[in-house]
């Protein structure tokens, strides 16, 4: 739609202006306007598709870079700068009184573009100081991670599923998770939510997560709690990945939905149950194990078992072995959303 409506702005600029153009060079002709008009009508449509999806190409890449900036700054700079350049516009008054044309205009322009410039920078960078001074508090506007502008690059923002499944102390003590671990509030709040609960499981879960960040933080691992709202936002998912975003920093879940569409938003995500699946043993077909056969398979006559690492096999025929050990070969493997799943027949 953005790009129509630029082509047919355009192309009614261009015919007016076509036909303006052959009014005034063909003087006398009859045809002059109409074949203008129609020049400028063909130029239009090219330069109107052509220019609509380069704006719309940089209006895109535009919306990504404010949506990074957090809105304390953007607001406090978009006042800087026409704060400055308003003082300078006004300064530079005489320089196009007392300058010829040309040079009046050019050094007027030079002037207020370079103190927009300077105002939106450094009102920008003294964001929280500027609105202190006013007595106003820029929470939550602004980022509230304690260092800086540029985290490190290992931070990792995690998720209240990856905090009350538990694994993160054992991805810590393997040396899989070694920089700061981001805890947002609103997350905070979701698994004391759950350690509150009524039902005795849910609420063993949740006391275990904040247990598992106690050990996380007493293991040497910074633990942050970031007091960003993300207010534009009422889901708990989508203010995860829009801070995932502004942050530049990684979603540490296992929250298959959210790593779905946190990915495709371009937001790196690590998935306990990913790695634990990677670290299973590979198996190929004619491969001999040992394993029980622990209860009966969907299919007639099949029985399951599950392998150390918890991969489960298919066997074949093994409906009458349940509860025994038996020798098994491996006759294909299918990997599905719960993980790495093997077929075998008994020997």
């Amino acid at each position: 739609m953005f790009v129509e409506v630029t082509r047919l702005l355009t192309v009614l600029l261009c015919t007016a202006a076509g036909y303006g153009i052959g009014r005034h060079s063909g003087e006398g002709l009859e045809q002059g306007p109409l074949v203008g008009a129609a020049l400028g009508a063909l130029f239009g449509y090219l330069l109107g598709g052509v220019g609509g999806r380069l704006l719309r190409r940089a209006w895109g890449r535009a919306e990504d870079h404010i949506e990074r900036v957090p809105t304390a700054q953007l607001l406090a700079g978009t006042l800087g700068a026409v704060g400055v350049g308003g003082l300078a516009a006004l300064l530079c008054i005489p320089a196009l009184v007392f300058l010829p044309w040309a040079v009046g205009w050019l050094t007027y322009s030079l002037v207020v573009w370079l103190a927009v410039s300077a105002g939106f920078a450094l009102a920008s960078h003294k964001a929280t100081q500027l609105f202190a001074m006013a007595g106003l508090s820029t929470r939550p506007l602004v980022r509230a991670s304690p260092y800086g502008e540029d985290p490190d690059g290992d931070a990792v923002l995690v998720d209240s599923s990856a905090v009350i499944d538990g694994r993160v102390l054992s991805l810590v003590q393997a040396g899989f998770l070694r920089g700061p671990l981001l805890v947002p509030r609103f997350v905070l709040d979701e698994v004391q939510s759950v350690a509150d609960a009524h039902d005795p499981a849910r609420r063993r879960r949740g006391r275990r997560g904040l247990e598992v960040l106690d050990a996380v933080r007493r293991a040497e691992v910074r633990v942050h709690v970031l007091d960003d709202e993300m207010v534009e936002y009422r889901e708990v998912d989508a203010k995860l990945v829009a801070l995932a975003r502004r942050l530049r920093v990684g979603l540490l879940t296992v929250d298959g939905p959210l790593q779905q569409v946190a990915e495709l938003q371009g937001v790196r995500c690590l998935n306990p149950d990913h790695l634990s699946d990677s670290l299973r043993g590979e198996h190929t077909a004619g491969e001999v194990l040992r394993l029980p056969i622990s209860r009966p398979g969907r299919d007639q006559g099949q029985g399951v078992g599950y392998l150390d690492d918890g991969t489960m096999v298919v066997v074949g025929d093994a409906a009458d072995q349940i509860g025994n050990e038996v020798e098994v070969e491996v006759t294909g493997q299918v990997q599905t959303s719960l993980g790495r799943m093997l077929f075998a027949s008994l020997r």
